[in-house]
């Protein structure tokens, strides 16, 4: 791998002292420690809730010790996303990640949490896929009064948009907003505790000669660099937020809908008044949103390309693209991989990390994917770890090829 290190402007950080200190690592000291990025990069990926099995597999690679505090000293860790959803313990593994971030550091580490389509779906308000107990982790003993208030001013927001609501229609909507539906919501909100958080990150991550991000990059978006990526991604959150606050403000939405009810509430109002309501631009805006990177299926969020096209079929772009932005690998996660294996693509190009660590809902396993003395090497919570490139690597026909990364 190449030995300089290039991050985003949004993170910039410098190495002094490049040690593993975790115990199942031997330690590594290269003369060119000054000038040289970090020696071992860590990358995860989907957890979705798996609370239990992300510990498992963090404690496995040497990141945490049995007190859950950071312990992988100089170590670069990545996660590509998808924290949150179907699983029961979001709070829990964001709460975690959040604090890991905070302690690397003092070790001369680096924690690189990134923008999933997950996190993105929760900032925006499409709740399709959080279970029951995952809300339930967010109630308080005022839940019960807050989903009560919550329905009486949702009555008055129908009856003034026209379609009022009886009490028969109470028990599908308490049944729709469970307690601790709107503490959540409110966490993933622009001043929520994890909605703050997650709006200070990334989508894309570039670590020595690697990139990093949750779906993956399609060779036909277009876009300058990394860095300007990212901001755009940033833009469109910020004006996401800014259109559903003057829309709530406006009362053309309710603050609490999904954003698919929010849709089809503002859609509603544009057919209605003819394409010229009162709020057009923000309700033209609003209805834009899938067309923009955090919604499009070509987004740094929703890529599958690199998992499911044929290798031919986009084997000169990836290299192509690749090239261009002056990098080697590309990691990626978002579609779960049919043997729950850690792959690599486009001759060693593209690491594929997705695994379903959820084993409840995909019945897969936590695996992590690390970068270190020039091997990349795959390792699993049930299994022996694999060397995918460098000395010692597992080739196609189940022999090694000792040659390393060209």
């Amino acid at each position: 791998m190449k030995k300089t290190s290039r991050f985003p402007a949004r993170a910039v950080w410098c190495l002094s002292v490049l040690v593993v200190t975790a115990a199942a690592w031997k330690p590594t000291q290269p003369a060119h420690a000054e000038n040289a990025g970090p020696a071992r990069v860590v990358a995860i990926g989907d957890v979705h809730g798996a609370f239990p099995e992300f510990v498992q597999i963090l404690q496995k690679m040497g990141l945490i010790n049995d007190k859950l505090q950071w312990s992988g000293g100089t170590t670069v860790f990545v996660q590509t996303g998808d924290v949150p959803d179907r699983g029961p313990a979001t709070r829990a593994a964001l709460d975690l990640l959040m604090r890991l971030e905070s302690e690397a550091p003092k070790q001369n580490g680096k924690v690189i949490p990134l923008l999933g389509n997950h996190e993105v779906m929760n900032m925006i308000g499409d709740t399709r896929y959080v279970s029951v107990e995952d809300y339930r982790s967010f109630a308080t003993d005022q839940s019960e009064k807050r989903q009560a208030d919550e329905w009486e001013d949702y009555k008055k927001f129908a009856a003034q948009h026209g379609h009022p609501v009886d009490d028969q229609a109470r028990a599908p909507w308490i049944a729709a907003h469970p307690i601790g539906f709107f503490e959540r919501r409110d966490a993933f909100g622009p001043e929520g505790v994890y909605g703050r958080w997650l709006r200070e990150h990334d989508a894309v991550a570039e670590v020595n000669d690697t990139l990093f991000m949750h779906g993956g990059l399609d060779p036909k978006l277009h876009f300058r660099n990394i860095d300007d990526l990212n901001q755009h991604i940033h833009s469109e959150l910020e004006s996401f937020d800014s259109t559903w606050k003057s829309l709530c403000r406006l009362k053309a939405v309710w603050p609490y809908m999904t954003l698919s009810e929010a849709f089809h509430q503002a859609k509603a109002e544009w057919d209605q008044s003819g394409g010229n309501p009162p709020d057009s631009s923000d309700v033209r805006k609003f209805l834009t949103l899938p067309t923009g990177l955090l919604m499009a299926e070509n987004s740094p969020f929703w890529y599958r390309g690199l998992a499911l096209e044929p290798e031919d079929k986009l084997d000169k772009d990836v290299d192509k693209m690749l090239a261009r932005l002056k990098v080697h690998y590309l990691v990626a996660a978002h579609t779960v991989r049919p043997k729950f294996d850690i792959a690599s693509r486009f001759d060693n190009r593209v690491f594929l990390i997705d695994t379903g660590m959820l084993k409840a809902y995909f019945g897969g396993r936590a695996s992590a994917l690390e970068f270190k003395d020039a091997r990349v090497t795959a390792y699993y919570a049930d299994a022996d770890p694999q060397v995918l490139v460098g000395p010692g690597a597992v080739t196609a026909a189940g022999g090694t090829a000792g040659d390393g990364p060209k």
